[in-house]
């Protein structure tokens, strides 16, 4: 992020002045003096998706895994996280920390409506204080006040988008990791060196920027001048999931936003993002959401 350095209290001193006249009024000064800690946040951690749901009805909602950390906040509501074969019950104030990971998992709504915010986090590995992995879903209760407000003031900066709001969403972001690690015994990593985290960026740049053209591991490889079986494996290791996986992530979040929002036929849209025909498109869209491209829009009109 964007301050590597915490500023703590070192002490505290109150110097009262004395006066001789009893009816003058007496000033206490109090003097902090401020030491600087190094905390373990680097900057190469960044904020790139803020999402927000709200679920009315009970049955399962499945959501797709991202190649990112995620920080789930559950704002209101209670229910349970599905993951492979594993559930994690959730209720109202319940924060869940996330590795990158491939997985899908749903959420069953016990008691509707649940709302929850997902912070998309990149280069980021939660871990625990051997500095191993922590598990697939690991859940925090906010009963440290600070960290909840914090999240409540994120959500206000991303609903309100005011001026410069992606700036204060990613300091809050900051201030949100400082506290879990204050309060837990969660640590954080990072999962590649530098030279790594360049390459590993530079194509997942490029399929950001690309995604619409026809994109094979041959081309990645040309451009970023890397072994193709390399570049997989050191993605992978980096992201949570191959280059392809991650376009087609791509190319399947886009297709949500044209589903939703314009009238092209489905035939255009698996045109406008890359994909080589109709057919691919909906048994990809489907993989990834368990829903045709028509049963995902007539949803979503719904709302």
């Amino acid at each position: 992020m964007y301050s590597r350095n915490l500023f703590v209290l070192a002490f505290v001193r109150k110097t009262p002045r004395v006066h001789t006249n009893p009816k003058e009024a007496v000033m206490t000064q109090t003097r902090y003096t401020l030491q600087q800690h190094h905390i373990n946040l680097k900057s190469s951690v960044k904020l790139s998706q803020i999402n927000m749901y709200h679920c009315e009805s009970p049955a399962s909602n499945i959501f797709p895994g991202h190649p990112y950390s995620k920080i789930i906040f559950i704002q209101k509501g209670d229910g349970q996280f599905y993951f492979g074969n594993q559930f994690l019950p959730v209720q109202e104030n319940d924060l869940l920390l996330v590795n990158p990971d491939k997985q899908k998992f749903s959420v069953d709504v016990q008691h509707p409506p649940l709302d929850f915010i997902i912070l998309g986090i990149e280069n980021l590995l939660f871990t625990n204080d051997t500095g191993e992995a922590i598990s697939p879903f690991t859940r925090l209760s906010l009963s440290f006040d600070i960290c909840l407000n914090l999240m409540h003031m994120l959500i206000h900066e991303v609903t309100k988008r005011s001026e410069y709001y992606e700036e204060a969403c990613r300091h809050y972001l900051n201030l949100i990791l400082i506290e879990i690690q204050r309060n837990t015994q969660i640590n954080y990593d990072y999962p590649s060196k530098e030279k790594n985290n360049r390459d590993c960026t530079f194509v997942k740049e490029y399929l950001d920027d690309h995604f619409t053209e026809n994109i094979t591991l041959d081309l990645l490889s040309k451009e970023s001048k890397m072994n193709k079986y390399y570049l997989v494996h050191s993605f992978t290791k980096h992201f949570g999931c191959s280059p392809i996986s991650y376009l087609n992530e791509k190319r399947i979040e886009e297709s949500k936003n044209l589903l939703e929002t314009t009238n092209h036929s489905i035939a255009s849209i698996a045109s406008m993002i890359g994909f080589s025909s109709q057919s691919y498109f909906s048994q990809s869209f489907k993989k990834n959401t368990f829903m045709t491209p028509n049963e995902y829009r007539r949803a979503a009109r719904q709302i």
